[in-house]
């Protein structure tokens, strides 16, 4: 049997993480190995279920919950994203902007952005679930079912948005290629990410909910997600920590479910828990007194294509 390899690197120099099952949204019995590098620290699943994205996404997963996404606490977590992309969009030049949004479910982040800058005349989003078409489409977004790295368009992009994606993929460079080659000279693409290298990783150990078992297939640090941002041709702007408050919760309610002491289930998944929200709101608390002097939970990079010329192939 061949060696795993470090998905980034290609080191075959590995440590063991975890073993982890789905205690978040109860998809699957199945367990699946976590490994790290020796050489760039990179975190990924040895194994991806790449071919099971149906039955590893729930109905019930919180992308496409609107009740969901329009709780008091998301409600302040879109006004504080909504001065977020307002910093961005006043450094891109420009009287009409096309965005898009990678993973954005039915584009509700598409319809802040737009509540943000009245310049953003177009709206893309792309999602692997054909279900969001239809809202997406009301809320005056074009929608394209496809996985990124399939997308076969001529359009460019002056902003591209990618929340919580990259960990998602099993091949985040050939993603990242792909993404590149979307934006515009001097396009802007935004990243957020859980960070490897954060207290509640190491505290929580495999019950952390960075890992979002068996969702989350690659995962970083600053520095080696810089690295690779970098050897994908990218300028790194801007990299900053900032709160994970559904990590931390998850995280919390999986160990308090392995101890016995509470009860979640496939009907009753993580984010439907009474204490989820309350454990949310505690944690974003917690991770905002530390940003300023520790490496919190998820990380944001604002990465530019310095290319003169980003047609498709280049």
């Amino acid at each position: 049997m061949e060696k795993s390899s470090c998905p980034i690197c290609r080191e075959k120099r590995l440590s063991h993480v975890a073993q982890i099952s789905d205690t978040e949204y109860f998809t699957t019995g199945d367990k699946f190995d976590y490994l790290q590098c020796d050489d760039c620290h990179t975190v990924f699943m040895e194994k991806p279920p790449v071919d099971r994205l149906g039955e590893i996404y729930p109905e019930t997963y919180y992308s496409g919950d609107q009740n969901f996404n329009r709780s008091f606490l998301h409600q302040i977590k879109e006004k504080l994203e909504v001065r977020l992309f307002s910093k961005i969009f006043k450094t891109i030049p420009g009287t009409s902007l096309s965005v898009l949004d990678v993973g954005g479910g039915y584009g509700w982040i598409l319809t802040t952005m737009r509540a943000a800058e009245p310049r953003i005349a177009r709206t893309v989003v792309i999602d692997l679930d054909p279900a969001f078409r239809a809202k997406a489409e009301s809320l005056g977004h074009k929608f394209i079912c496809s996985p990124i790295e399939a997308v076969d368009t001529d359009e460019r992009f002056d902003f591209i948005n990618a929340l919580n994606l990259i960990e998602h993929v099993a091949d985040p460079r050939a993603v990242l290629k792909k993404l590149y080659q979307l934006l515009k000279p001097n396009g802007l693409l935004l990243i957020k990410t859980p960070n490897t290298d954060t207290l509640d990783r190491f505290l929580l150990n495999e019950y952390w909910g960075g890992f979002h078992c068996p969702r989350h297939f690659v995962l970083f640090n600053q520095q080696n997600f810089s690295k690779l941002a970098a050897e994908e041709g990218f300028a790194v702007t801007k990299a900053a920590y900032t709160q994970g408050a559904s990590q931390w919760a998850a995280g919390m309610l999986g160990w308090l479910y392995s101890k016995g002491l509470i009860q979640m289930d496939r009907k009753h998944p993580v984010v439907k828990h009474p204490l989820f929200n309350p454990l949310m709101a505690i944690a974003a608390v917690f991770d905002y007194l530390r940003m300023p002097f520790s490496k919190t939970a998820q990380m944001f990079f604002l990465l530019q294509n310095q290319s003169v010329n980003s047609s498709p192939g280049a």
